[in-house]
């Protein structure tokens, strides 16, 4: 990306990207957003009256394209660059022109003095290494990826898993066992004392729910339930169970990554969420 931007600076369109920057400084906001940096550049083309091809073809056309963020500073500015999905890079463009790549940690310096919330007095900033993460699990390559990391991550898991029929069954039965909420067993008990039992009393319980009205209350045959080993999670009524029950019969009988990723979003596996705020996060790949 810092190619493109010597393209422009070793063009005749180096005097543009000189009259577009200036343009930004005279005018509001000084923290532009993507949006804000087309219409901008939109304004510009139409006041000089550049082509179209100038618009979207152009050396400065396609530096613009990819500019995600331009912040104005007094006697520079930064543009905050994506090159490719989940990509960013930030560069400082000084007013000869002279471009310098920005560190992250250069960059959110940047935005804590624009919010006016740089203070480097107050002591060490709060840093989070994720990086351990990624030790233990797959990473996304494909961008086509990006957003669906449940689905990603069924499907590696069940690659995994499945190759080993007797791993993944004991791996199942383990998970169902762990599963508690404020000091109450959920959906397994100690009457079921192995993946084998697991799958012959899924079955037993098929039958069971199966000749109950579908309406009728969990509460009226839970006790039933629990001889045969199920604590509550699989539904509120007769054929919510079942339903729920089927669909880990058909996960120990023939197990797909489909399967896996409906069956656990209908168990109860998550029971809080933290919404949490951070500002000035930049990814380690910026």
């Amino acid at each position: 990306m810092l190619n493109l931007i010597q393209d422009v600076l070793e063009s005749d369109e180096k005097s543009d990207l000189r009259h577009f920057t200036s343009q930004l400084k005279t005018a509001e906001p000084r923290y532009l957003l993507r949006n804000e940096i087309l219409a901008a550049f939109n304004e510009y083309c139409t006041n000089h009256k550049k082509s179209e091809y100038f618009y979207h073809s152009s050396h400065l056309g396609k530096l613009i394209y990819y500019t995600q963020e331009i912040i104005l500073e007094d006697e520079s500015l930064c543009l905050i660059i994506r090159p490719k999905i989940a990509a960013k890079r930030a560069f400082r463009l000084f007013e000869d022109l002279r471009a310098q790549e920005v560190t992250p940690e250069e960059l959110l310096n940047i935005r804590d003095r624009f919010v006016n919330r740089y203070n480097p007095k107050v002591g060490e900033v709060l840093q989070l290494d994720f990086q351990p993460f990624y030790d233990y699990s797959p990473v996304i390559r494909d961008p086509k990826n990006i957003g669906k990391g449940v689905r990603f991550l069924n499907r590696y898991l069940s690659s995994k898993l499945f190759q080993d029929p007797e791993q993944w069954l004991e791996s199942l039965y383990g998970f169902l066992k762990v599963l508690y909420f404020q000091g109450n067993q959920l959906l397994i008990n100690e009457r079921i004392h192995n993946h084998q039992q697991l799958s012959e009393q899924v079955k037993l319980a098929l039958e069971f729910v199966s000749d109950r009205p579908d309406s009728e209350s969990y509460d009226k045959f839970r006790f039933k339930l629990q001889e045969m080993g199920f604590e509550a999670g699989w539904g509120n009524t007769a054929s919510r169970v079942r339903e729920t029950l089927t669909m880990l019969d058909e996960l120990i009988d023939e197990p797909d990554d489909r399967a896996l990723e409906q069956f656990l979003s209908r168990i109860p596996t998550i029971f809080r969420i933290v919404l949490v705020s951070v500002h000035g996060v930049v990814p380690s790949d910026l």
